[in-house]
């Protein structure tokens, strides 16, 4: 009876053995290739299980030293079952029979205390580790009088060298992301677009915005005191929704902004609809401008160095270059909205000359110099002009 019970009592252990090499073989593996960033998701959204694995990612020595004891337990309680087992077989333990036990035990250990569970984590490392954080935190407090001594170890050899580590929070690097960003699109989170907008962001994230400005001598615009008359004269010959303006005997130097929409209103003065350009240094980066353009609600901003402006950018040509948009050709649809736009201009035109003299002699004291008279580029004029198409 008792070597009944002896023997089911080594069976037992040779199986909680090796549930225990399956446990912390497998959290090895996931630890090390769970995301950073799921993990930091789900921490964000409130899951107790992940914030659990976060406190290990961030002191990962306690992680370590956990599986490195756990394991050499798992593994002395086989060999321990392995012996009670030919005890009872054989009346007592040869280290001949040991041996050989061992040897035939060893491909079953193998097998399902480490290839399996190590495939199953390399799978699913997140919901897998989800399910044994509570139970790897509990390990990590029975093992902690055995592994204390190998974390103070650790962090000794760790000072020794120097150290640049941040907190997981702060870390995420270039390739990091990059291959999170090939995983969802291999998983179908990311469509090939998206895949390609994040891919371009980061390529120009560090691009200075002088490498997409316009020269102050290629745009041209208005001073702020033109006319009604002037201004809409100007944007129906360039078939633009916007035009650029300047201070009254400072040209080039240009400021501000107004919609063709606004000149149109009869209630206010041109001038006063005018919208203030954010200004930028020539080495701000071009996320950087973009990100603030579109918190501003500007569409172009002024590029300034030595009190000087020295050229323009707008939000579409940054927009474009993030997504790669290539030169257009104008539509059918662009062309007849482009010719509406214009029509309009006229009418309103019309509507505002006066009924007797001369209709250009407002035009003539706030004629444009012929030096600022050189036009945006066509895709400019385009786009500027399909704002208003929606």
């Amino acid at each position: 009876m008792i070597e009944l019970l002896t023997a089911v009592a080594a069976v037992c252990l040779f199986l909680i053995a090796i549930r225990l090499s399956f446990f912390f073989s497998g959290s090895e593996t996931g630890f090390y290739r769970v995301s950073s960033l799921q993990l930091s998701i789900k921490v964000h959204q409130g899951d107790p299980f992940a914030s659990q694995l976060q406190r290990f990612s961030s002191r990962p020595e306690r992680f370590v030293t956990t599986v490195l004891v756990g394991n050499n337990i798992a593994n002395y309680m086989i060999t321990v079952a392995i012996g009670l087992l030919m005890s009872v077989i054989l009346g007592e333990s040869t280290g001949t029979a040991e041996v050989v036990c061992t040897v035939v035990s060893t491909p079953i250990v193998f097998v399902f205390g480490e290839l399996i569970p190590k495939s199953l984590y390399h799978l699913a490392p997140m919901s897998l580790l989800r399910r044994g954080a509570w139970w790897f935190s509990l390990a990590y407090v029975i093992c902690l009088p055995l592994s204390y001594p190998l974390i103070l170890l650790s962090r000794l050899i760790a000072r020794m060298g120097p150290s640049d580590r941040q907190p997981l929070e702060l870390v995420l690097s270039r390739t990091r992301l990059v291959s999170v960003l090939e995983a969802g699109q291999r998983e179908g989170l990311l469509t090939e677009l998206q895949g390609q907008l994040a891919e371009n962001m980061m390529q120009v994230a560090r691009h200075p915005v002088s490498l997409s400005m316009l020269p102050v001598h290629s745009v041209q615009g208005a001073v702020e005191t033109a006319t009604r008359d002037h201004l809409l004269k100007l944007a129906r010959r360039l078939h633009v929704s916007r035009l650029l303006l300047h201070p009254e005997n400072q040209p080039f130097q240009w400021t501000s902004y107004i919609r063709v929409a606004d000149i149109l209103r009869k209630d206010q003065s041109p001038r006063s609809m005018a919208v203030r350009m954010p200004v930028f240094s020539s080495t701000t980066p071009k996320l950087e401008v973009l990100s603030e353009l579109v918190r501003n609600y500007s569409d172009y901003g002024a590029i300034r160095e030595d009190g000087r402006v020295t050229g323009i950018v707008s939000r579409r040509t940054l927009l474009a270059q993030v997504q790669r948009v290539g030169p257009r050709t104008t539509t059918s649809t662009e062309a007849a909205f482009s010719e509406k736009v214009a029509a309009s201009i006229n009418q309103a035109i019309g509507a505002l000359r006066p009924r007797s003299g001369n209709p250009d002699s407002a035009d003539a004291a706030t004629a444009v110099p012929p030096a600022q008279r050189t036009e945006l580029p066509a895709s400019d004029v385009r786009r500027s002009t399909g704002d208003h198409a929606g």
